[in-house]
């Protein structure tokens, strides 16, 4: 069994941290083909409810990607920060074997500007809040042979510590 030696965990360490840290880049980008490609797994499972209510769920990558567009196109503008960002990778060392999932933490912001309903007038809501993400990551070995960033998000979770604002933010309807 071959160990896991430093330059390996050191690359392990930047790759999570970089799939990490595309989320809220994508999301404030719009950049929904990034995200397919480069950030989640064939299958995520979602949890949202201490922001958005409802349950957790799990959902294929394409359904969630159309999700995520919808939800990023209530919004007038968006600014989503991810910082940090701890990877539980186990120290390198002879006899360690190199994870195929990798639990991460990370505290997470967010300040959302929506778009006023439809015939409105006035200022848009906008709402600021913070958390802690708490994130499953898991090393795709097809992905890696290709030489690219190999770890893709499965599981996400983000929890709401606190917000600010006006929850109408959320209200998804009919906007201009």
């Amino acid at each position: 069994m071959p160990s896991y030696d430093i330059p390996q965990y050191l690359l392990d360490r930047a790759n999570i941290h970089d799939t990490v840290t595309k989320v809220p880049l994508y999301y404030d980008t719009i950049n929904l083909p990034a995200l397919q490609a480069e950030v989640y797994g064939p299958s995520i499972e979602i949890d949202y409810t201490s922001v958005l209510g409802g349950t957790p769920y799990t959902i294929s990558r394409d359904e969630w990607i159309t999700q995520v567009g919808a939800l990023l196109d209530a919004f007038k503008s968006s600014q989503h920060v991810t910082s940090g960002i701890i990877a539980h990778l186990p120290q390198p060392g002879e006899g360690v074997t190199r994870p195929e999932k990798v639990l991460v933490q990370a505290q997470v912001s967010g300040n959302l500007i929506g778009k006023l309903q439809a015939g409105a007038s006035g200022e848009a809501p906008f709402m600021q809040n913070g958390g802690l993400l708490e994130a499953e990551l898991q090393r795709d070995q097809e992905i890696e042979a290709t030489g690219e960033n190999p770890w893709r998000i499965t599981k996400y979770k983000v929890i709401k510590k606190w917000d600010k604002g006006d929850p109408k933010v959320f209200d998804f309807g009919s906007k201009n």
